[in-house]
Parts: C-alpha cells; structure tokens; sequence
C-alpha cells in the first residue's frame, strides 16, 4: 500500500536560522503521519525565517508549497495606533492564520524562536507571538500540533500528543518526561 500524502500547516519564527532543523522537522512531520514527500502539502505563512527554510526544502522533496501570505493589507480605521506603525494590519496577519488553519491540515508543526509563556514586562519583539497565535488556533481547531524546540519534538494540546504517543509505540521509542520525541529518531527508519 502507497503512504498517502497529508497537508502539514507549518508556523515558525522569522528569527529562525537552523536549516538543517528545518529539514529534519519536515522528515520527522512525514514519518509522524506515515505518508510520502512527493504530493503532500505544505501550507505556510509566506514569510522569511522557518517558513522560507522549510519550503525550500519541501520544494526539493516534490512536495507542493501552498503560501499564504498577507502582502502589505491596508490598515482599517479599526486598527489600533499601535499598529499603525505596522507595514501590514495586525487584524490581516491574524486573519492569515486563521484561514490556513480553517483550510485544515494533518499536522500543525510549531518552530518558534522563543518559548510560550514570556517574562510579564518582557520586550515582545521578536518573540515569536504570531508562531504561537497560529499554533493555539491549530491546536484549538483539533489539529495535532507539535513544537520542534531543540532536539526534541513536544506535544501541544492533547492531539499532539496522542500523536507522539502513537509514534512512539510503533516505532518503539522512549517518550520524555513531557511527552516529547526526539527528532532524529522520529524520522530514521528503525
């Protein structure tokens, strides 16, 4: 029987600088769902950082990109000042991630810069807010959602982890502590 293709929905940092990472997620996302590069689809933000490394290399792998990106949406006279300062309306990214997750996907995987919870008074730029907002939109909407944050790949919410439990059994790996899969053995053959 032919591993079926899957849509994977990918949200990542802008900051995102690891290409090897990026890859070895995108290898770890199809061996999670037991399906086939070529065919499957990736959909994405469109944006520099994790977004651009993983399309790259789901391009090279015969996998379909599915973009969606904001361009520069005008703002409205509902937005806020502090958005005004903004090249694109806030209101227009978030509308973004909500399409792509009501679009639905197999698979939600999660490569943020920062972790979830901030420091009250911490600087907020660059610290990953959209990654995480789409991510709890995906969580939220049911689809399993999994964080890639070092070498490991965590649960986030309880479809998530059902998930890397399943994954774990068949492949016959130990889960951490938190539910967590290593990266690399996720994807290897054994």
């Amino acid at each position: 029987m032919t591993a079926p293709a899957v849509r994977i929905l990918t949200t990542g940092s802008r900051a995102w600088a690891n290409v090897q990472r990026a890859e070895d997620v995108m290898n770890a996302s199809i061996s999670l769902l037991q399906a086939r590069h070529a065919g499957s689809v990736l959909v994405h933000a469109a944006t520099p950082g994790a977004g651009s490394q993983v399309t790259d290399f789901t391009r090279r792998m015969g996998m379909v990109a599915e973009p969606h990106p904001v361009g520069n949406a005008p703002h409205a006279s509902s937005c806020p000042d502090w958005d005004r300062v903004n090249a694109s309306c806030h209101g227009a990214v978030q509308g973004r991630y909500q399409e792509m997750v009501q679009l639905g996907a197999d698979l939600c995987i999660v490569l943020p810069s920062h972790g979830y919870a901030l420091t009250p008074g911490s600087p907020l730029a660059g610290t990953s807010r959209g990654t995480w907002g789409c991510a709890e939109r995906a969580r939220d909407a049911g689809i399993p959602t999994v964080v890639a944050w070092g070498q490991s790949l965590f649960p986030f919410g309880q479809p998530g982890a059902d998930l890397l439990a399943s994954t774990a059994i068949r492949k016959r790996l130990a889960p951490g502590a938190q539910g967590q899969l290593n990266l690399i053995a996720t994807w290897l053959p054994y």
